[in-house]
């Protein structure tokens, strides 16, 4: 799992570190009381050595973006909405004659 790592590089480039070596996120790690691997510490430095982490970011975001990620999942959703509505026959409910002493006729009740 390379979130960690990953994780450990944002943190560390958001605290202000800007030259961010292995041993800097090893080290992060170990105080954390992680075991990290080496050579998985090695290849996030590769990944993301020499570029600006936000710029990390960004190309990330738009790898993100252009993943097909099946969609179609909320659409079920709203086919059961449409079931249950028509299902259940809209109950009108009677209008009462509630009389409130002339309050909204306008003349006087006196």
């Amino acid at each position: 799992n390379t979130m960690k790592y990953v994780a450990a590089y944002a943190l560390l480039a958001l605290s202000g570190k800007t030259e961010i070596s292995a041993s800097d996120v090893t080290t992060f790690l170990k105080d954390l009381g992680q075991e990290p691997d080496e050579k998985t510490v090695e290849l996030v430095i590769k990944g993301l050595k020499g570029k600006p982490f936000h710029e990390a970011v960004n190309e990330g975001l738009s790898q993100v973006s252009s993943l097909s990620l099946g969609g179609g999942g909320s659409g079920g959703a709203a086919k059961n909405d449409e079931a249950v509505k028509e299902e259940e026959p809209e109950e009108e409910e009677e209008e009462e004659d509630v009389s409130m002493g002339g309050l909204f006729s306008g003349g006087s009740s006196d």
